[in-house]
């Protein structure tokens, strides 16, 4: 069996060959990637690796050098992409890794991390041996969960999977005669974002990736790639609403909002409900519920656990590195880092 190998690809031919990957997820999105490359100081590769003229894998590279020395860090999140639904797609992953590992760990000395996106409790179990078969590490013991909805039964059997409690809230939002409008355009998310900032003043919190990013990542996506927004309203005013990412095989729940209406009339509910059937009958078999944290969120992690769905755990993250010297570089640089991000946030 021949060698495979990694070689760079450009956008168009990228998004041409994304869409044919089932795991395809807005982490992938070559413009998504290249704004969150941007943020960390960081440059973006697009990968395909190939055998004999064969896409087995792609992967959105995120290279970040260490100063003054000869290392740093391959990051590749929420892939390398092959799941395309065949018998040997496991396989695929094993080679991608050895091509993976030749290119950036063994010729570039850089330390590969991957986060690889949750899927299928079945599919994570074979991520996290053939990762261990690749030599790969595990480098945290903070892992990735999520809730995953499956979309093949019916509307009233996946109804019928509700907590009664969210039942009837779902009755309720049906009930208070509210209009709900669907798009990608840039109106509906500005209204969004609106709705978000004011939740951010009313419970004083904040997020890595609010959606003033999405935003600027959104003016740069091709039509098919764009963020889709859910704004539910009441007498022609937006009181909630929901952003989603569809790709691949799976819808995923990004961000969502209330104000005192929105809560009042469960509207968030609805919002999901809403989403969630018009992903299935666009042919998704996965809704994500975009992460869940039963510790620090115990509220919306109820919400989550609600919707009938299986919890599930990412494999990962790994890491391979070309020695234990670029190892501790790279981990002494990180935590100076986070150190001095720490300072600037607590200095605001």
């Amino acid at each position: 069996m021949s060698e495979a190998h990694c070689e760079t690809v450009e956008i168009g031919r990228w998004r041409e060959l994304a869409a044919t990957f089932a795991d395809y997820n807005y982490r992938h999105v070559w413009a998504f990637g290249q704004a969150c490359a941007a943020r960390r100081g960081a440059a973006s590769e697009h990968v395909a690796v190939t055998c004999g003229g064969d896409v087995l894998a792609l992967a959105d590279v995120r290279i970040k050098r260490t100063p003054l020395c000869r290392t740093g860090i391959a990051y590749i999140n929420g892939g390398p992409l092959v799941r395309r639904g065949a018998p040997d797609d496991i396989l695929a992953l094993a080679r991608a890794l050895q091509a993976l590992r030749r290119t950036y760990v063994e010729k570039r000395r850089l330390l590969v991390r991957v986060a690889p996106s949750p899927g299928p409790p079945s599919w994570n179990e074979q991520l996290q041996a053939c990762y261990i078969s690749a030599g790969f590490k595990q480098s945290s013991t903070v892992r990735n969960s999520t809730i995953l909805i499956d979309l093949a039964p019916e509307p009233t059997e996946l109804r019928k999977g509700l907590h009664a409690k969210w039942r009837n809230d779902l009755t309720h939002a049906e009930r208070a005669g509210l209009a709900l409008r669907t798009g990608r355009d840039d109106e509906l998310l500005t209204a969004f974002c609106r709705l978000y900032h004011e939740l951010i003043e009313r419970k004083e919190f904040a997020v890595d990736l609010d959606p003033a990013f999405y935003a600027r990542v959104q003016a740069d996506l091709a039509e098919d790639e764009k963020f889709e927004v859910t704004l539910a309203e009441s007498n022609g005013r937006p009181i909630a609403g929901h952003v989603a990412a569809l790709h691949g095989d799976t819808a995923v729940y990004l961000l969502g909002a209330s104000n005192a209406d929105g809560l009042k009339t469960r509207a968030s509910f609805l919002l999901q409900w809403d989403v969630l059937t018009r992903a299935r009958s666009r042919g998704y078999r996965w809704y994500d519920l975009g992460g869940i944290d039963p510790e620090n969120n115990p509220g919306v992690y109820r919400f989550k656990r609600r919707m009938g769905g299986v919890e599930v755990t990412a494999a990962g993250p790994f890491e391979v590195a070309p020695g234990e010297l670029q190892r501790l570089i790279v981990s002494g640089s990180e935590r100076i880092y986070r150190a001095m991000r720490s300072r600037v946030g607590a200095g605001k």
